[in-house]
C-alpha cells in the first residue's frame, strides 16, 4: 500500500491505466487498522490490475474536502479520474471484493 498526497493521486490518475483503490484514513481510526489487511489482500490478489493507496485525511484535508470524504475509513475506487464506487465505514469483506470486481 502506497501512502500518497493529493498531487501524487492526481498524477497516478492521469498516468495509470490501472484502477486506483484509495483508502482514506486517520491516525485515530480503529476501523482503518481493521480494514488494512483486507485491502492489502485484495491488492495482492489483483496486483497486476489495481493500485492500492492510502491517504491520511489529517495530512491531506483539502483532498478529503474535494472528494467529499466525511468519515473514515472511506474507500473510493477510481478508473482514471472517474469515481466508480465508494464504501464508507467498515464494511464486510465481500463489499470490498464486489467493489474491486467492477473493474478487474
Amino acid at each position: 500500500m502506497i501512502q500518497t498526497s493529493q498531487s501524487a493521486l492526481s498524477l497516478l490518475q492521469q498516468q495509470s491505466e490501472k484502477p486506483i483503490l484509495a483508502k482514506f484514513v486517520a491516525p485515530h481510526c480503529g476501523g482503518c487498522n481493521t480494514l488494512k489487511p483486507v485491502l492489502e489482500q485484495l491488492a495482492r490478489t489483483h496486483a497486476e490490475q489495481l493500485h492500492l493507496i492510502e491517504i491520511d485525511i489529517t495530512e491531506e484535508p483539502e483532498l478529503a474536502i474535494e472528494l467529499d470524504v466525511r468519515s473514515v475509513p472511506t474507500v473510493v475506487l477510481f478508473q482514471q479520474e472517474q469515481e466508480i464506487g465508494r464504501l464508507v465505514g467498515l464494511q464486510p469483506k465481500q463489499h470490498y471484493t464486489n467493489l474491486v470486481q467492477q473493474v478487474v
